[in-house]
């Protein structure tokens, strides 16, 4: 399914462990050397500023040569038709897979222009298609058009933002659909989203450590890391009531479920942030610590007891002084925990780094010493005459 040349990919893997034990010490330049040669990649990847630049003269190159195009044609009614769109997106999609089958681009800023360009003109021409139907079926179709197109293109290029697109469509499709159900949709919608979201987390985390998704790690941490967060905006009080004023009245201003939304707002942030102490998950770790400014802006937003400058400094000082006393802390490693900066988890602790690089640097089969020589005696060559 994915465009990219497998096994350039798996040897790309190969060559990051390899290059992470180098880093560490584990590995002299000779069997680095031997490795990068045993497993070559053939893309074509610049560092980042290429890579922008790259991105950006492409989507210049785009823009000149289908307005040259759109001029041509301006005073024909194709211009606006949905088939006109359609057709640049495929032209736009035929480039996209040349340039990565015949010059070898990876993650190289082209391939990443052309394949927000041809998804960006092909929903455009989905929306033309829809325009004359009712706002809310159009937004309803839109969004799940979008899903469909991002997950091709997520499975296809294996991008990481076209991915949290496509999760962020999905969650938008599930919104409206849901909230068109009359009178209990919109209670019921936060609960909804937590157990989507849940399991969407769950059900990634389970992927990541399958031979499947080797090529789509990032995608599933980007994917993890936005279940986290949607999860939490499904049940924070500040998003809830927002998006239920509608239900509020004057008489109970306060949404439905108010103490349980609040407890999450508060609590929730924290279970995340132990969780990932416990399970030694980094991104259940960052999540939650960002969390936690969220949960003080919402509860600062409700309940004035401070100004808004002396809120984020005394939030700031305190966790400057917990990230100092850690720090301190785990110069030691304690526990499995450490302040020094290690890799983290890769899918090749799986395919036996240590043995690939044993076996690649010691192939061959070595050769007997001169003074061990064997064969003279007169039975089978085993010396075990008496000419031996």
């Amino acid at each position: 399914m994915i465009a990219y040349h497998k096994i350039w990919l798996y040897n790309l893997l190969v060559q990051e462990q390899v290059e992470k034990e180098y880093r560490t010490g584990n590995l002299t330049d000779a069997e680095l050397k031997n490795v990068m040669e045993k497993y070559p990649v053939g893309f074509y990847t610049p560092n980042v500023f290429i890579r922008v630049g790259l991105f950006l003269l492409t989507c210049v190159i785009i823009s000149f040569a289908y307005g040259l195009v759109t001029l041509i044609l301006i005073d024909t009614k194709l211009i606006v038709k949905p088939g006109y769109f359609l057709f640049l997106g495929v032209t736009v999609y035929i480039a996209l897979e040349f340039v990565i089958k015949n010059m070898n681009h990876f993650r190289s800023g082209v391939d990443d222009a052309l394949i927000w360009i041809s998804s960006g003109l092909i929903l455009s021409a989905f929306y033309l298609y829809t325009d004359a139907q009712d706002m809310r079926q159009q937004d309803l179709a839109i969004a799940g058009f979008m899903v469909v197109l991002g997950c091709y293109f997520s499975l296809r290029f294996a991008d990481v933002l076209m991915t949290a697109a496509t999760f962020l469509s999905f969650i938008a499709f599930i919104f409206i659909l849901w909230n068109q159900i009359p009178g209990w949709g919109l209670i019921t919608m936060p609960f909804l989203m937590m157990a989507i979201t849940a399991g969407s987390y769950l059900l990634c985390r389970f992927g990541r450590h399958k031979a499947i998704t080797v090529h789509y790690s990032n995608c599933l941490i980007a994917l993890q890391v936005l279940s986290l967060l949607v999860l939490y905006l499904a049940g924070n009080y500040f998003i809830v009531q927002t998006l239920g004023s509608d239900i509020a009245s004057d008489k109970t201003p306060q949404v439905p479920f108010a103490p349980f939304f609040w407890t999450w707002t508060i609590v929730l942030p924290f279970i995340y942030i132990g969780a990932g102490i416990k399970k030694k998950d980094v991104t259940l770790l960052r999540t939650g610590l960002l969390l936690v400014a969220a949960a003080a802006f919402t509860f600062r937003n409700y309940y004035h007891l401070m100004p808004i400058e002396a809120t984020l400094a005394l939030i700031g000082a305190t966790l400057l002084l917990a990230a100092y006393g850690i720090m301190k802390y785990l110069k030691t490693p304690k526990h499995g925990f450490t302040y020094e900066i290690v890799d983290e988890e890769n899918i090749m602790d799986k395919l036996k780094i240590e043995s690939l690089i044993v076996s690649e640097t010691f192939s061959g089969t070595p050769a007997a010493a001169e003074g061990t020589r064997f064969g003279d005696g007169n039975f089978g060559g085993g010396g075990t005459s008496s000419n031996f």
